[in-house]
């Protein structure tokens, strides 16, 4: 019988980091989500990523990164509707970051894990993984 693939989404960095081939900057646990996993990203991603780009950190545009990570990994964008998403954004108080609320919140809809690095998003959410 075959296992079943768990469904885990990556935050911003760890799709940038994906797609830049950093495996090595991956945890032990989020390496393997990452060669057995079904991965997604919250649209959300593209919009981070925009944000990146127009303040200087990311020289690429996002869509050459979603290409990149749809076509080659076959990551999957979700289309989750936001009247979804901010009722479980609105209680993650521990974080001023919209995107990190609406990233967490994703995981959350989806009851998945989230690939991340980010250090309060690893404290204050169980579904954390790197």
């Amino acid at each position: 019988m075959e296992r079943r693939r768990m469904k885990a989404f990556l935050d911003t960095h760890a799709a940038v980091f994906l797609w830049e081939g950093r495996g090595e900057l991956f945890g032990t646990a989020s390496r393997e989500l990452l060669e057995r996993g079904l991965l997604h990203l919250s649209p959300l991603v593209r919009l981070e990523l925009g944000y990146l780009r127009e303040v200087g950190k990311l020289k690429v545009e996002p869509e050459q990164i979603l290409g990149t990570l749809t076509g080659d990994y076959g990551v999957t964008v979700t289309a989750d509707p936001l009247d979804r998403l901010i009722p479980l954004a609105m209680p993650l108080a521990w974080t001023r970051d919209p995107f990190d609320r609406l990233l967490v919140a994703t995981a959350l809809l989806h009851e998945a894990p989230l690939i991340t690095r980010d250090a309060r998003i690893q404290e204050h959410f169980a579904g954390a993984v790197w």
